[in-house]
């Protein structure tokens, strides 16, 4: 692709997320920021180290949310995100993510996978551009 090369979604993209879960039930790796993880504590009403020993693991990297023994997200009750409002910027982005952006073909993949995708408010290409470089 050249460089110059207007990107596919220049005209922007609908999406409306619907809460059903699906991108959060699959094995998946959620990275969670020093400023997601303040978020996400004060919306539960708990402890940093509480929220640091209970839900997340620690890695080389930073910290990222446990999975349960279904590979979903331990915060998922059912096919409910229980801190949806303080959700992680990672989540907050999807779907605008670089490798489903790639390509019309991404985006269509991961159609098949959010029935969000494709329907909903429209987002411009600068709403998209500003997801995808948080």
């Amino acid at each position: 692709m050249r460089r110059d090369a207007e990107p596919w979604y220049r005209e922007g993209l609908r999406f409306e997320c619907i809460r059903c879960g699906r991108c959060c039930s699959v094995q998946g790796i959620v990275w969670i920021s020093p400023e997601d993880c303040r978020r996400i504590a004060e919306f539960l009403g708990v402890s940093q180290d509480l929220l640091i020993r209970e839900y997340l693991l620690e890695c080389e990297y930073g910290f990222l949310i446990r999975e349960r023994m279904d590979m979903g997200c331990v915060m998922l009750d059912g096919d409910r995100c229980t801190i949806y409002p303080a959700r992680p910027l990672q989540c907050r982005s999807y779907p605008f993510w670089p490798e489903i952006l790639r390509s019309r073909e991404s985006w269509l993949s991961e159609a098949s996978r959010c029935p969000g995708i494709d329907r909903g408010r429209l987002w411009s290409f600068r709403e998209i551009r500003e997801r995808m470089l948080r």
